[in-house]
């Protein structure tokens, strides 16, 4: 009997050897849908519903050992489950082992590869019947970059801005020594307030005094 809440419509779809087809029919389980298909290989297909894919694939496995009790095969050999309301999309926190991820028809597989941009790839490893393997796996993560917003401040992916200064050392030959801050400040406008609030521009200041020194010195020089 259907639930209340299990409104959302699902196909699952099974690819049967010829073999197998038959020593389902020797053993009065009988699949009336099935249709003939390329390379001797019976297609069946059935409706399922649920209020999420992963609910959908739940019981779709437990709809497929009750019914054949092992007489296929692990079910991931042979069945997938459709993605008609396109719940299955690629982000940074996508799970391969997820169970609304598993099972994945052709179309829907494509779709998430796309998305992925090189970061999944089909999982064909051979797993078991109790420990079946994943749609896809995991080939590559991306490192998360900084963003430079100034010459001075950076942003971490985590929303964390970072002042760059630079110590000056006492004395000659001695080489500068840079650490970078953290701020309180979340963004830009702030972050540049909170910079001149504390002082930490006060070395950016020195520099240019420094520079216009040398310049000073360089037109005196070339004058006289």
């Amino acid at each position: 009997m259907m639930k209340v809440n299990d409104f959302l419509k699902y196909e699952i779809s099974l690819s049967i050897s010829y073999e197998d087809y038959f020593r389902l029919i020797y053993d009065n389980k009988y699949l009336i849908e099935a249709r003939l298909g390329p390379d001797r290989t019976f297609i069946a297909k059935k409706s399922i519903y649920g209020n999420s894919r992963k609910k959908a694939v739940q019981k779709a496995v437990q709809w497929f050992w009750k019914d054949f009790k092992g007489v296929l095969g692990a079910a991931h050999k042979i069945m997938t489950v459709d993605d008609p309301h396109e719940e299955v999309s690629y982000d940074e926190d996508f799970a391969c082992n997820d169970l609304g991820h598993k099972y994945l028809d052709d179309n829907t597989l494509e779709r998430l590869l796309e998305e992925a941009d090189g970061e999944l790839a089909r999982d064909d490893s051979a797993g078991s019947e109790n420990h079946p393997p994943n749609s896809v796996k995991r080939i590559k993560r991306r490192r998360k970059q900084n963003v430079q917003l100034t010459s001075r401040l950076t942003q971490s992916p985590g929303g964390t801005i970072y002042y760059r200064m630079t110590e000056m050392p006492e004395g000659n030959n001695v080489r500068a020594k840079s650490k970078s801050i953290r701020l309180a400040s979340k963004s830009l406008d702030k972050a540049l307030k909170e910079v001149t609030r504390r002082g930490l521009d006060k070395f950016e200041q020195f520099e240019k005094k420094e520079k216009k020194k040398k310049v000073a010195s360089r037109k005196i020089r070339q004058a006289a």
